[in-house]
């Protein structure tokens, strides 16, 4: 019995209808151009909300510069708060977790100011004595500003906290 190669069909020759493209071919076609369209999609816009969530990241990945990018560079309170930030980052190991509770402009999208009442928690490990640790659970109210500035040729717009109350939030552990 004489043996065949089994016929494979890749797109061309016989079994190919003239002026069609066969099914693999458009599933190609299709699969580039929606992971280019994925990859060229702009980024959303910045909201508070993820402002906020990068200030948590940021603090508990141990990058006082991150969690200082949320602070307006500008406002009479940011050395102060830069200061508590850096120590708190050079002292301590930190888990923290913000959630807002109210936004008094989440209905307004187009608001440049809103004002959150924040539930803020910080577990935090000294890096000095590892069996001192600190846990932190405080209600804390922040002014956000939508602020313009300009970076190079480019114009910024971002979130940033203008106003923070207790600071003591952001303090160094205390050593007992």
């Amino acid at each position: 019995m004489p043996t065949t190669a089994p016929s494979v069909n890749h797109g061309c020759g016989p079994g190919v209808i003239p002026g069609r493209i066969p099914a693999r071919s458009l599933l190609c076609i299709f699969l580039c151009l929606t992971l280019g369209a994925v990859q060229a999609a702009p980024a959303p816009p910045e909201t508070p909300y993820i402002r906020i969530a990068k200030l948590a990241s940021s603090l508990s990945d141990g990058e006082p510069t991150g969690a200082l990018d949320a602070f307006d560079k500008s406002s009479k309170r940011y050395a102060a708060i830069a200061e508590l930030i850096q120590a708190l980052s050079a002292q301590t190991e930190v888990l923290c977790s913000i959630d807002v509770v109210e936004d008094k402009e989440a209905d307004n999208d187009s608001a440049d100011i809103h004002h959150l009442d924040l539930d803020w928690y910080m577990t935090l490990k000294s890096r000095a004595d590892a069996s001192q640790i600190e846990s932190r659970r405080q209600r804390v109210a922040v002014t956000m500003q939508r602020i313009t500035s300009k970076s190079g040729r480019n114009t910024v717009t971002g979130w940033r906290i203008t106003e923070l109350s207790p600071e003591k939030i952001l303090a160094p552990i205390t050593i007992r």
